[in-house]
């Protein structure tokens, strides 16, 4: 026999697997960590491999980080953004500046004593009738000087730019192709401003002549300790994640360590400083030490720490997204993926998770470029073409999209294929890069990590039975016996029939009408609906229900007309607000998150977590998660909590989409069809669960179900083209010619 249990227990690694967060093991990323950082060094100190080789590896590892950037919009996020070369090349053109100003002798110093790079003076758009002693150090570039501006903004810039750009786009709703041509446009346009010479970024010849590293001189006690806070601090970060991991990982395995509090992570930060003091005080005085060779860029230790700064750069973001991505704020990503729609009726404003996540993807593509102009040696407006951002879409498309080990490994082995087939036969690498792409596109949509996955899916599975949709729902939640349930609706029934709190109105629609390309779908002259009432609303195909709940629910706004909630206007309002202010919403097909489980999906619903900073440093309290565990044990979902939505049965998911709507505590439900594709258990099932509801809320059910509307017991309101034709019980309704004609039939 089919051995549920046991599904639920390998479910939660299933659902790690299809959404890409557990692809590559923890021995696998270790062991990658470990060849990175240790591996190559040792090969190049024992002479194994060249310092260029080590060069180009550091340079792959920057194409790395642009790629998880951009995975973090197209993966996790499903926006196809071709500016991430526009990104990449903001944070490389800040270094580029810091590294031309401290590079070639030529030049001149102006009137306000500051030297002009060399490479800027060679390119200089003098006007006619100037001289040299004219010319003038634009001010833009001087905060290039410092190593610690720079650093400011190479992240500040394109995290702002993305910001701005964002903040538009996303609250316009541009989205899909829409969004990617913008993108791509935006791009073409700062490449033509980069490659003018009047804009004094040394137009198409680029930032050259990097010699020098320029800010931690011998002479300057003040750089020396600027070089030492710098160390020491990026240690104690290191230091503080890895105490903080053992930590956890202590209290995974039960062993008796109390919750840490915050006077205790204070002290655990404490320590981490102390004991990354004394390493980053020997490198910062070994570094000055020795200042003339450190200095210069090309040396081979400069180079060798320009590796290793890479690496680490490429492991911190890797930790970082994959916190984004396992906490709160990465579910409500993928949530704007797979239903951005269903995400605005539950109360959040999709575009507000967009921006954070488009700077962010931005900040870490500078970061890259920050890392790769000095072991690149130049930076030139070619970084930032249009086709350079279409790479980056193949690197990820190759590793592996909606992964976070897949970027990684798309951008290392394409670059290293380049590396190797343009010397070997460097006609073939357009055509070998093309049906590279067309490969994975056809053969492999998951791209290369999806062979590992299948490799740990296949473990998975040995020695276990099948466990495909069919399977599951095959065990289906059990009801109850129907007489019993049929008892209690009668209880219910007259128990709402006989309520006095029915009084004060709730929502008031005064002239309402909504036309569409000449046709009007909607003409109620008068609909009211008091508290704690359950209102059905029936009518044939066409009659305007479903656009009424979009007008109530701000899908759909009406081309006249006045609609209120509580004696508050909505007319006008967007889905989110109204969500906010208590209106739920369920479609008439189940709408729901289908990459996230079943808990998942019941935590995006929790109210009041509508905004980016509770997502982001919170997480489900135990009183949040006991509630979420009684809706579905009610609903008999509970022992597939942790299984992926997409794998339920249409039944399970109407009653997912309801216990969402429950979950989300709103006034006033919309519910739509509620009992399509149910069987006769479930109707009864959901019918039930509707007049319990009723108790505390306003419900508003649209259906054409007429067992089920009798079972509700409830006024029904009659529409047929977009009018409101009869109003009543239900057998008053259906005593009614006029409906009987319309809608019931003869």
């Amino acid at each position: 026999m089919f051995d549920l249990n046991l599904l639920w227990k390998s479910s939660r690694v299933t659902n790690m697997l299809d959404r890409g967060t557990a692809v590559i093991d923890r021995s696998t990323g270790v062991t990658a960590v470990l060849v990175a950082l240790v591996l190559i060094p040792m090969l190049w100190v024992n002479g194994n491999i060249e310092i260029s080789t080590i060069n180009m590896f550091g340079r792959y590892l920057c194409f790395a980080l642009v790629a998880v950037s951009l995975n973090l919009l197209w993966g996790y996020t499903g926006m196809l953004c071709l500016c991430q070369s526009l990104f990449f090349a903001f944070g490389g053109y800040a270094m580029g500046m810091f590294l031309a100003h401290h590079g070639g002798p030529e030049g001149i110093v102006d009137v306000n004593n500051w030297k002009m790079p060399a490479c800027l003076y060679q390119v200089y758009p003098g006007q006619v009738g100037e001289s040299e002693k004219d010319w003038l150090v634009p001010i833009f570039w001087k905060p290039f000087y410092w190593f610690s501006s720079t650093v400011v903004l190479g992240l500040l810039l394109p995290g702002l730019f993305a910001a701005v750009i964002g903040f538009f786009v996303f609250r316009s709703r541009v989205k899909g192709v829409f969004f990617a041509i913008l993108t791509q446009a935006l791009t073409l346009a700062v490449w033509l401003v980069f490659t003018m010479n009047e804009t004094m970024l040394c137009g198409t010849n680029g930032l050259t002549r990097f010699e020098s590293v320029g800010p931690f001189t011998p002479e300057n006690s003040g750089s020396q300790w600027t070089l030492t806070l710098v160390i020491t601090g990026v240690l104690s970060a290191h230091f503080y994640m890895l105490a903080m991991w053992i930590t956890n990982k202590f209290r995974n395995r039960k062993i008796d360590v109390e919750k840490l509090n915050r006077a205790k992570k204070l002290l655990l930060l404490g320590l981490s400083i102390g004991v990354a003091l004394a390493p980053g005080m020997w490198c910062s005085n070994n570094v000055t030490s020795q200042f003339d060779l450190y200095d210069q860029l090309k040396d081979e230790r400069v180079q060798l720490i320009l590796y290793i700064a890479s690496t680490v750069a490429l492991i911190d973001v890797y930790l970082f997204c994959s916190y984004l991505i396992q906490s709160r704020i990465g579910r409500v990503l993928i949530a704007v993926r797979d239903n951005e729609q269903r995400l605005r009726f539950t109360g959040y404003k999709p575009y507000v998770f967009k921006v954070f996540v488009f700077t962010v993807s931005a900040m870490i593509a500078g970061l890259a470029g920050m890392l790769y102009a000095p072991q690149m040696g130049i930076f030139t407006p070619t970084n930032l073409e249009t086709k350079e951002s279409i790479l980056v879409v193949i690197w990820v498309a190759v590793g592996g999209r909606g992964t976070l080990s897949g970027p990684i490994v798309g951008a290392l082995s394409v670059n290293l294929l380049y590396n190797w087939l343009t010397s070997a036969a460097p006609d073939t690498w357009p055509f070998v890069q093309g049906a590279l792409f067309i490969l994975v596109v056809l053969v492999m949509p998951n791209g290369l990590v999806s062979i590992w996955s299948f490799l740990m899916r296949t473990k998975q599975r040995l020695g276990q039975p099948d466990m495909s949709p069919v399977d599951v729902t095959e065990h289906a939640i059990k009801v109850d016996d129907a007489a019993s349930r049929l008892s209690r609706i009668a209880t219910l029934q007259r128990h709402q029939t006989d309520s006095e709190e029915i009084q004060a109105e709730i929502l008031n629609v005064e002239n309402l009408s909504v036309v569409f390309d000449g046709f009007k779908a909607l003409d109620i002259d008068k609909f009211t609906l008091q508290h704690y009432m359950l209102q059905v609303i029936i009518g044939p195909n066409g009659a305007g229900k479903t656009t009424f709940c979009d007008i109530i629910s701000g899908k759909t706004r009406c081309t006249s007309g006045r609609l209120e909630y509580q004696q508050q206007d909505i007319t006008k309002r967007d889905e989110a607000s109204i969500a906010r202010m208590g209106i739920g919403r369920k479609f008439q097909t189940p709408s729901l998150f289908d990459s996230l489980t079943v808990y998942e999906n019941m935590e995006i619903a929790l109210p009041n977590w509508h905004g980016l900073g509770r997502n982001l440093l919170q997480s489900t309290s135990s009183s949040e998660d006991r509630r979420i565990l009684e809706l579905l044990h009610r609903v008999g979902l509970n022992d597939q909590r942790d299984r992926q939505v997409k794998y339920l049965s249409h039944g399970q998911r109407q009653w997912l989409e309801i216990s969402m709507l429950i979950l989300s505590d709103p006034v006033l439900l919309l519910v739509d069809e509620p009992a399509a594709g149910l069987t006769d258990e479930e109707t009864v099932l959901t019918a039930e669960l509707l007049l319990e509801l009723q108790s505390d809320h306003t419900i508003i059910v649209i259906e054409h179900d007429m067992d089920f509307v009798r079972l509700l017991n409830s006024p029904v309101l009659v529409l047929n083209e977009g009018k409101v034709m009869a109003s009543g019980t239900m057998e008053e309704v259906q005593a009614d010619e006029r409906v009987v004609e319309a809608y019931l039939g003869r």
